[in-house]
């Protein structure tokens, strides 16, 4: 199939500045700028090369994405691009699951959370010391009232004490304090304390979020904190992979929301690029179809995730981005992400039940064109009796890059024997137990590298299953033929019957989540967040399947659906017939999360907090911007100065992120007992060189 050539190869023509639409003519010198997208992916690394002007697509780009060290497919991407002139460049957009991913595989940065003016007894029975997303926290005495008033005298002393303690078990710091975005005294006198005893990172909550709800205020301060060292390594990666190809031009980070900021605020709350990928694909489903009302489905390599375009716009939560069980105060886009993809682990239960995913593996097609030696050694399986078969031999395990398992802490003799075999290449879980002399792969102690992402796996995907039935073929066909037909001898399952299976499962999946989705669009729906019971069952596997001899089920899509990805051809069609809606492929459909990546707008917030302390009977009306606190004897007058003062901020934001021309939008939304009054300012990025846009 021809999409899926695309990897690992140039997708279009190399670009030359003086050709292009116009016939080979020379264009003007004026005209003939560009912005380049880049997204990088778990799985894989997309890049587009656009006319600034036209926003036509002049070249693309997709490889593998270099999980030990994401600049090297960044880099290979820019290479695919084949820029002639980089001096043409004026903005480089960049989206990644960086954010995400490192807090889902565990590779984000361990973190010692303070929490001043929290009530421990109330955080244990109600079990919410899971929510701050790190084993290493403390109360400590101090915080404020919802008037902004201190509730008790900030405990400088044990927290001092405590960092000490822990500086050298942690990397970074946050401090979270009760009520801050009314008063943030008590985070700032912690955060001087905590820098005069050690130079970590040090992360305070109320400059991440102004919203009272404490736990997600901690959560997201954690997690940003967490991620500080990685995201600021990426970006000094990407920087260096731009300097390579004399690429000079502004370089921004898409948000969670698939608006634009520059990589020097990313780099200081990368915790707001949480969902930057999904975000980047929607802005780039509604980029490339014109579309003003629809669902977007982005099929990937790991997830697949959804969107609603609602009025030209990607529809943004109110309730905050969620990573895991982790609940946030960020700020994303609507997405919902099933955990299905076409490098999704297939696997039997119980039964022989063929369940698809949450885990995303190597496909054993992609790990035997990569390595002859896998591909000989499953040839080598034909020659084995049939009864000898087992699935350990249809497993494979890798590393990225040779480990030394000294230097990594690692000490256990069973992890120490698997990396020293891997260190040699991959090799099947059935070899390494053979070689190490252990009857089940539990007994390798391999847990926890697997769980850290330092040992990955190959095994049966989807990606497999469409080499097959011929769908799909940039790896190797053959050895696919031979995994599916050796597992399923394995299992007593037919072939051809197996691979249709689980390819509608993947469908009647896809399709189940479009539906949650698309109700759960409507306010005050209260629907859950899976189809639930026999009856709902019942209904929603007719409406698929169309078994029933004495009743048809329709459910239908009120909306056209939009595929992204290289797989949507094959996966979102089938969704969009399902749900008898029309089905949009744009043309540039497998890089579009790339083109969303420089496609979006520049957004910046303000905000102001206005509220009033009492004391006996007279009143105090504060309003509050960030470390600032102004007091007021009239409403009135408190209010219009919030007004004045946010509408300023933004636009002075706007335009120092990168803004040309930022329109600005006014909000007053009332919270209890006080008033949030919100600006936002949207405009254009603007490009290295101002050229009469």
């Amino acid at each position: 199939m021809q999409e899926y050539q695309l990897i690992a190869m140039k997708t279009e023509k190399p670009f030359d500045p003086v050709a292009g639409r116009n016939g080979g003519r020379r264009k003007s010198e004026k005209k003939t700028n560009y912005v380049v997208g880049i997204d990088t992916g778990g799985t894989y690394t997309d890049g587009v090369l656009m006319d600034y002007r036209s926003r036509e697509v002049m070249a693309s780009g997709k490889t593998l994405t270099t999980r030990e060290d994401l600049a090297n497919g960044v880099m290979t991407v820019l290479q695919m691009l084949n820029i002639k002139d980089p001096s043409r460049v004026k903005l480089v957009g960049i989206s990644s699951t960086l954010a995400t991913n490192s807090i889902a595989e565990g590779k984000a940065r361990a973190v010692g959370l303070i929490l001043v003016g929290y009530d421990p007894d109330l955080i244990r029975s109600f079990g919410l010391a899971d929510k701050f997303s790190t084993p290493y926290f403390a109360f400590f005495s101090g915080g404020h009232n919802s008037q902004g008033a201190e509730k008790a005298p900030l405990d400088l002393e044990g927290i001092g004490k405590w960092v000490e303690e822990y500086r050298d078990k942690v990397d970074a710091f946050a401090v979270s304090s009760y009520f801050s975005p009314l008063n943030p005294e008590h985070e700032e006198a912690a955060f001087n304390e905590i820098r005069s005893l050690c130079d970590h990172p040090v992360v305070l909550g109320h400059q991440l979020s102004t919203k009272l709800d404490s736990i997600k205020r901690a959560a997201t301060a954690s997690l940003n904190a967490s991620l500080v060292a990685v995201m600021q390594e990426f970006i000094e990666a990407v920087k260096s992979s731009l300097k390579g190809q004399q690429i000079h031009a502004p370089l921004m980070i898409v948000k969670g929301d698939g608006s634009l900021m520059p990589y020097t605020e990313a780099a200081e709350k990368p915790v707001e690029t949480i969902l930057s990928g999904p975000a980047a694909s929607a802005i780039g489903g509604l980029f490339f179809s014109g579309q003003a009302n629809a669902l977007m489905i982005d099929v990937g390599g790991t997830t697949t995730d959804m969107a609603f375009i609602e009025q030209g716009q990607v529809m943004v939560s109110d309730a905050g981005a969620r990573v895991g069980e982790i609940e946030t105060a960020v700020k994303a886009a609507r997405i919902r992400t099933a955990c299905v993809g076409c490098d999704s682990r297939i696997a039997f239960g119980q039964g022989a039940k063929v369940n698809v995913g949450p885990d995303r593996v190597v496909p054993l097609c992609r790990l035997a064109s990569q390595y002859p030696k896998v591909r000989d050694a499953i040839a080598a399986l034909r020659l084995r009796e049939k009864n000898q078969w087992v699935p350990a031999d249809l497993e494979y395990w890798l590393l990225h890059k040779p480990v030394d398992p000294s230097e990594i802490g690692i000490s256990d003799p069973r992890q120490v024997q698997v990396l020293t075999l891997l260190n040699q290449g991959p090799a099947s879980v059935s070899s390494l137990l053979k070689t190490i002399g252990a009857h089940h792969s539990v007994q390798l102690n391999a847990d926890d590298l697997l769980r850290q992402g330092i040992i990955e796996q190959a095994t049966l995907t989807p990606t497999d299953l469409l080499h097959v039935n011929g769908q799909m073929d940039a790896w190797d066909i053959d050895t696919a033929r031979q995994v599916v037909g050796n597992i399923c001898h394995i299992y007593g399952r037919d072939p051809k019957t197996f691979v249709e299976e689980t390819l509608d499962l993947i469908v009647a999946m896809m399709v189940e989540e479009a539906v949650v989705f698309l109700a759960g669009q409507t306010t005050g729906a209260g629907l859950p967040d899976t189809v639930d019971g026999r009856w709902g069952r019942w209904l929603l596997d007719e409406s698929i399947q169309r078994r029933d001899a004495h009743l048809s089920v329709t459910i239908s899509s009120r909306f056209p659906v939009i595929g992204i990805g290289a797989p949507a051809g094959i996966f979102v069609k089938r969704v969009a017939e399902a749900l008898k809606a029309p089905f949009i492929l744009p043309k540039h459909a497998h890089v579009a999360n790339a083109a969303g990546a420089v496609a979006g707008s520049v957004v910046t917030e303000k905000e102001a907090i206005l509220y009033v302390r009492e004391s006996g009977e007279s009143h105090t009306y504060i309003v509050q911007i960030g470390e600032s606190r102004t007091n007021f004897s009239e409403y009135d007058a408190a209010h219009e100065y919030a007004r004045r003062k946010v509408n300023r901020m933004a636009l002075e934001a706007a335009e120092n992120a990168g803004a040309t021309s930022p329109q600005l939008k006014e909000t007053v939304e009332t919270e209890g007992a006080l008033e949030r009054i919100s600006a936002r300012a949207v405009g254009n990025p603007r490009l290295s060189e101002q050229f009469g846009l």
